[in-house]
């Protein structure tokens, strides 16, 4: 029989149980094999080591506590709490501001006699005499 059956029979009576045949076939592998039978021996060290190690931190649920925990964290992040309520004031102020803006813009509209783009944002188109001589303007006023 091909060595790569042994083995697979040999991890198979760790597993579970054989049948006779198989359990046949097995012993006379290990019997011909030095191989097989160091592999056997490497098993049982790696299985007792497992063993006595096995530590009972991990308790029944684990994967489902693990995953709550997961979830949490991610839905309790500092960064994301803070840009949610940035968000939140932020519209607040916008909408303020837009109300003001509309009320100043309206005010602007009604208050002179000007055109209504000028009127819209409060500001006077001056003319260029003003600019070059500023006396002129503050004497007109």
């Amino acid at each position: 029989m091909k060595t790569k059956e042994l083995e697979k029979l040999l991890y198979k009576s760790f597993d579970g149980s054989l049948s006779e045949k198989e359990q046949t076939l097995l012993n006379g592998g290990l019997e011909h094999s030095e191989e097989l039978r160091k592999l056997r021996d490497q098993i049982k060290e790696l299985r007792d080591v497992v063993h006595k190690s096995k530590n009972d931190s991990v308790k029944p649920f684990f994967e489902e506590r693990l995953l709550n925990k997961l979830n949490a964290s991610s839905k309790s992040d500092k960064f994301s709490e803070w840009a949610e309520s940035f968000v939140f004031s932020f519209r607040r102020i916008v909408f303020a501001a837009a109300i003001f803006l509309g009320f100043l813009i309206l005010y602007n509209v009604n208050q002179g006699n000007f055109s209504a783009i000028e009127n819209l944002f409060g500001t006077y188109q001056a003319p260029v005499e003003y600019a070059l001589d500023p006396a002129t303007y503050l004497l007109e006023k």
